[in-house]
């Protein structure tokens, strides 16, 4: 007898459907800084990095299957809500599309070389799956460079790089809460210490962009604010205050893609990005992002 195909919603869970609008927001607010125009290039490498990126989130539950039997068995794998070979299936299935719609293959070929590296081999050394997460966002984020190729400007080049550049210590902070989280105990301070890079990088890459400190800078500035004060007033971080920090700050790496296209005076792509971040709360509030 075959098994019956899993819920919809254990897939979505899977998928982390929540966490997709980001990938997207990365490639969109990239091109806006490089100066390109929507075109279908720019949809599909979103759509593209959008598929890698879900297709990263089925194999690392593949990978961690027996790590989450114990630390997280409310997943859709350990749970049984979702079979191995279905989600092996499904993670081919978003690798492969996501190549055949990449309008730059070989680039989105070695993110998806880098994030099946992580999945297996890189986060059993925390550091170095730290450092390969932040490079992938990193990457990921540069990849106006790739859709514009020699005819960008140098300006925007540098910037974008910049912003790129801070990009990736965000993640690489982000990375090192989510090994905060699994740990049995951990120091307040080093939270809090880990917990103030990103909205410090992200001020200084949304001023990269801007070239001044008005007025994606000082936008930037208020919720970079709240959050540093926030992070200040705790002393004590449990598992649950570390989770929420998490969520807070991969909700705010599509505001910080918001407000570097705003920076680059792109209205309509910043908009766009900023419209979506209430869809992806609503979403979290019912499926994890981590």
């Amino acid at each position: 007898m075959t098994a019956a195909p899993p819920g919809w919603l254990s897939v979505l869970r899977l998928c982390r459907i929540g966490t997709w609008f980001s990938p997207a927001a990365d490639v969109l607010a990239s091109a806006a800084i490089v100066g390109l125009a929507w075109s279908g290039d720019v949809g599909r490498a979103m759509a593209a990095s959008v598929l890698l990126y879900g297709a990263g989130m089925v194999w690392n539950d593949v990978a961690d299957v027996g790590t989450d039997r114990v630390q997280r068995p409310e997943r859709p794998l350990p749970s049984g809500q979702v079979s191995m070979a279905f989600a092996v299936a499904l993670g081919t299935a978003l690798l492969a599309i996501g190549l055949l719609l990449s309008p730059c293959r070989g680039y989105h070929a070695g993110i998806a070389g880098l994030v099946l590296f992580y999945d297996f081999l890189g986060k059993r050394v925390e550091w170095l799956g730290a450092v390969v997460m932040g490079l992938l966002r990193g990457l990921n984020l540069a990849t106006g460079l790739l859709l514009a190729g020699p005819a960008v400007a140098e300006g925007a080049e540098r910037a974008l790089l910049v912003a790129a550049g801070c990009y990736a210590l965000y993640i690489l902070a982000v990375t090192i809460l989510g090994i905060f989280e699994d740990a049995r105990s951990v120091s307040g301070r080093a939270v809090a210490a880990v917990q103030a890079v990103p909205p410090v990088v992200a001020l200084a890459g949304v001023a990269a962009v801007q070239g001044a400190f008005w007025p994606a800078p000082a936008v930037a500035a208020l919720p970079a604010s709240w959050f540093l004060r926030r992070n200040a007033r705790r002393r004590e971080w449990p598992q649950a205050e570390i989770r929420r920090s998490m969520t807070f700050l991969l909700l705010g790496t599509m505001l910080y893609t918001a407000l570097l296209a705003f920076a680059a005076g792109r209205w309509p792509e910043a908009v766009g990005i900023a419209s979506a971040i209430p869809v992806a709360r609503a979403i979290a509030r019912r499926i994890a992002l981590t």
